[in-house]
């Protein structure tokens, strides 16, 4: 899927927003001509309480699946384009999230 991609834009962000601005920024250029944008953000959704994946997201404009999830390595990735990025040993490390969107 990947392949089918030249641009992206890979942006770091507060905990719990990738997701909500991938979705946002997909969203906006979807709107402006790009027909293929697709916004990933970071880690496991967490929009509603129950998941109701089996009838179908009840919050289809808003979830977006992780880069981890897309089998992409974050850690590679953004280190790979200059941003800080380190394993979490201990909850007072800095913690960094990242999202991408696609974008063609």
């Amino acid at each position: 899927m990947l392949d089918e991609y030249e641009r992206a834009v890979l942006f770091e962000a507060e905990r719990r927003q990738p997701t909500k601005i991938a979705a946002a920024l997909e969203r906006e250029l979807f709107l402006e001509g790009f027909h293929k944008a697709f916004g990933m953000g970071a880690g496991p959704c967490r929009l509603c309480e129950t998941c109701a994946f089996e009838e179908g997201c009840r919050r289809v404009e808003e979830a977006r699946p992780s880069m981890e999830a897309c089998g992409i390595d974050v850690f590679a990735t953004a280190r790979g384009q200059g941003f800080e990025i380190q394993v979490i040993r201990e909850t007072t490390d800095p913690q960094h999230y990242f999202g991408l969107v696609l974008i063609d």
